[in-house]
């Protein structure tokens, strides 16, 4: 069914305040492999405790399990098993708390038409605050599928990075688990297609698939150890569109160039040679 442009536009999300513990930072950062290469920069990522530079430490991109929110879908008249993710583009203003609350204010802010019988997008923004002021950004770039066909753009549409089409200037391979999806699905996305065989089957895919938004956080892990030190306070932008699916187990092989302001990268499933991430760009702090 075509997405209802006015009723989508007009919807009012209402304003979250979400609390979490430092176990939800440290069960993120294991969802995103932090630890499973047997890295000690890693540690304070996966392991509570000390002050100073051995204090816990949070990976950014959990800045999208605390906007996450998929309370509205039905409202809007979107079908949660029909929902994957397009593009995350997320700015950086602190670096999050290991524990406390942020206070989320979600907005949809654009929708697009891929035409009828096809997908349709929709942009939502988030703004994430800790003690009063802005500390991350997360636009999301939602896609429906067969909801497509209602007429064209409208509001606010989101303009991706573009990728060098030269030989990457660092390569690298991270490695994902069988259960990589089971542990990042209790961090709030219960969608069944990252769970349930018969489904992911029905709409395509051979099995379930890794989240979109774990894929994400395994980039954002690795571009942390590569190019900021493990210092979450050097990195000030994360964005990458999603290109494919990634299945539990398969290999990421990531390719990284440095570009104007930070380090561009795309990531495959090296199993197959199968775009997972395109267009992707890391914003650096000038000491990183």
């Amino acid at each position: 069914m075509p997405l209802d442009p006015t009723g989508l536009m007009a919807l009012s999300i209402p304003t979250r305040n979400v609390a979490y513990a430092d176990r939800d930072s440290l069960l993120y950062a294991l969802a995103a492999g932090m630890g499973a290469g047997g890295e000690a920069a890693d540690l304070p990522f996966v392991w509570e405790r000390g002050q100073g530079e051995q204090s816990q430490r949070v990976l950014p991109s959990m800045a999208t399990m605390l906007a996450f929110d998929d309370s509205w879908l039905e409202a809007g008249k979107i079908a949660l098993p029909q929902v994957v993710h397009g593009a995350l583009d997320l700015r950086f203003f602190h670096p999050l708390a290991p524990s406390g609350a942020a206070l989320a204010e979600t907005a949809i802010i654009g929708l697009d038409d891929k035409g009828a019988g096809r997908g349709g997008l929709v942009f939502t923004e988030t703004l994430l605050r800790q003690d009063g002021a802005v500390a991350a950004s997360v636009l999301s770039t939602m896609f429906v599928r067969g909801a497509g066909g209602f007429g064209g753009a409208v509001g606010q549409g989101v303009t991706a990075a573009g990728v060098p089409e030269t030989a990457p200037d660092a390569q690298s391979r991270v490695a994902t688990a069988l259960n990589q999806a089971l542990f990042f699905r209790l961090l709030g996305d219960r969608n069944p297609l990252h769970v349930d065989p018969r489904l992911a089957r029905e709409v395509g895919f051979e099995r379930p698939i890794l989240h979109g938004a774990c894929t994400f956080a395994i980039a954002c892990a690795e571009v942390l150890r590569r190019f900021c030190g493990h210092d979450p306070a050097r990195l000030t932008r994360f964005a990458a569109r999603f290109a494919g699916p990634l299945y539990p187990g398969e290999t990421l092989a990531f390719s990284f160039w440095r570009v104007a302001g930070g380090i561009a990268f795309r990531a495959a499933a090296a199993e197959r040679a199968a775009p997972v991430l395109d267009n992707g760009f890391a914003g650096l702090a000038a000491d990183a």
